[in-house]
């Protein structure tokens, strides 16, 4: 059990950061399928969340497994996201919270925090409201043919070679951070990684500005 709840990674993360990447990529935003009658809002169930994350995790090689750990006081869902091939992987740990002590809320909890774990491990958002919004679906749709377009073998190999600038402890954070930086110019994978290679030092100083800032305590 990991003493404060962070991430935790193999000692290579290289190969497993880089599939995350471009299975996050692939994925985009995730449709929310179901109703909170309660609040009047719809939201992404957790079947939306598998639905729309295991194909493309697969295609790229890699499982995520979800099993429940800790003690009876303190339950915990495991996430792990492994890569067989390099058996690198990364881990989560989230509490199952059951106020009611009961049969029927801890399902309901072990549910929740499946969906959330895998929202919080692989990085990805549901939708808008209305859909099909131009800063979602349309905007990976954009960046995907912008992906083909670039030999993927040299994209990886330079995305590997971005990674290898931050300690291991920081590269799980990077993706993060990298993540926001592609949403926000609407680039690809391979413009990121170019742009970042091209400027490390200010990059450093921009993520760690941006570490302090979203770091757990």
């Amino acid at each position: 059990m990991s003493d404060n709840l962070l991430p935790q990674m193999s000692d290579k993360n290289d190969i497993v950061l880089a599939k995350l990447m471009k299975a996050k990529q692939e994925i985009g935003t995730v449709k929310k399928d179901s109703k909170n009658p309660f609040h009047k809002s719809n939201y992404a169930s957790l079947n939306a969340y598998i639905d729309a994350s295991e194909e493309h995790l697969l295609e790229n090689g890699l499982i995520l497994v979800q099993a429940g750990n800790g003690s009876y006081s303190q339950p915990l869902i495991v996430a792990t996201l492994i890569h067989p091939e390099s058996g690198q992987w990364l881990k989560s740990y989230l509490p199952i919270l059951n106020p009611k002590q009961d049969s029927q809320g801890l399902g309901a909890s072990v549910t929740y925090m499946r969906r959330y774990s895998i929202a919080t491990l692989l990085g990805l958002v549901s939708e808008d409201d209305d859909g099909e919004t131009a800063s979602g679906r349309g905007k990976y749709d954009q960046q995907k043919k912008k992906a083909v377009e670039k030999p993927e073998e040299k994209s990886e190999e330079k995305f590997v070679k971005l990674l290898e600038i931050f300690d291991k402890e920081d590269r799980f954070m990077f993706v993060e951070y990298m993540d926001e930086v592609m949403k926000h110019f609407k680039w690809t994978k391979s413009d990121c990684t170019e742009a970042f290679l091209k400027d490390e030092s200010n990059l450093k100083k921009k993520f760690e500005a941006w570490k302090k800032k979203h770091k757990l305590h």
